[in-house]
């Protein structure tokens, strides 16, 4: 019964140390909320932090980030690396994808099916002058 005791109070400290905010060695660290953003890699679905646009910098490097315009509602952005890939940034240049006229829209899950859908006639890309800071989780 002791142990119970033990474990049970064990349990609750490790709960109220837990909904204490972070200690930083200066003191408190702010917590901010922020939404996270799902976007389609390779086929699989990724979440990532939508901080906007941002003007870059000289030596920034970007990645592209395919955006569809016309779309089926389930569309979702596209990108086509991850951290951990040498490609990797989290600053993408944005790419619009528009669906032209008589075809017909499905959900484009990865750059190879924008790629392939640009090659039938499908869709229009075209490159924009934005570049958004969008870090993938």
């Amino acid at each position: 019964m002791r142990r119970i005791a033990v474990l049970l109070a064990l349990c609750i400290v490790a709960a109220a140390a837990a909904a204490l905010p972070a200690l930083a060695a200066d003191g408190p660290v702010q917590q901010f909320r922020q939404d996270v953003t799902l976007g389609f890699y390779r086929g699989d679905v990724v979440s990532y932090l939508d901080f906007g646009p941002v003007k870059l910098a000289r030596g920034n490097r970007v990645a592209p980030i395919w955006l569809v315009t016309n779309g089926v509602e389930a569309q979702r952005n596209i990108v086509d690396t991850v951290p951990g890939r040498r490609d990797y940034s989290p600053l993408w240049a944005v790419r619009t994808v528009t669906w032209t006229t008589g075809a017909t829209p499905r959900v484009l899950r990865s750059k190879a099916a924008v790629l392939a859908a640009q090659r039938a006639g499908e869709v229009a890309v075209r490159a924009m002058s934005t570049v958004v800071n969008c870090p993938v989780l």
